[in-house]
């Protein structure tokens, strides 16, 4: 009985020294940084694709967000104009405004007046608006006057993905 208890108490002292060894301390895993998320945006300002297009006595002056936030100004364009393809971190607020000017001297019969504006995020189209109008020559300049702010326009929406 002494050897048996003397095995036992050996057997256990033994298991003692095995399962009391000093083991390292995991690493703790570090968080890694959420990736920034970006996008490549472009804004266009165009005609339709049907039968109308501006007419060109019309030039274009207006402002967009640029990917650094600060507003890009654009003079005296013509219809269609496309910016350069801006990288992007989102979210994003893609912003654009401006008016069209004209000589009414060069006005056409009939006028078309208008603008298409389109932003594209990544390829895909995400904001599309405005309209393009007809009139004649003639009534042109009253409809302008009844109607201030028609060749103006502005837009934004907001990317998140």
């Amino acid at each position: 009985m002494k050897k048996v208890t003397f095995f036992l108490a050996a057997l256990l002292i033994g298991g003692m020294m095995f399962t009391s060894c000093k083991k390292d301390d995991p690493q703790p895993t570090p968080t890694p940084e959420p990736e920034s998320k970006t996008a490549k945006v472009v804004y266009k300002l165009g005609n339709s694709t049907m039968v109308q297009t501006v007419s060109d006595c019309f030039k274009y002056t207006f402002s967009y967000q640029g990917a650094d936030g600060q507003m890009v100004t654009v003079n005296d364009v013509t219809l269609p104009w496309t910016s350069p393809e801006l990288t992007v971190t989102l979210p994003f607020t893609a912003k654009m405004e401006g008016q069209a000017t004209f000589n009414e001297a060069d006005l056409p019969d009939p006028v078309i007046f208008g603008q298409l504006y389109y932003l594209y995020a990544n390829g895909d189209e995400c904001q599309f608006g405005g309209e393009l109008m007809a009139v004649e020559r003639n009534a042109f300049m009253p409809y302008l006057a009844e109607n201030p702010d028609i060749l103006k326009f502005s837009y934004s929406k907001t990317i998140n993905r």
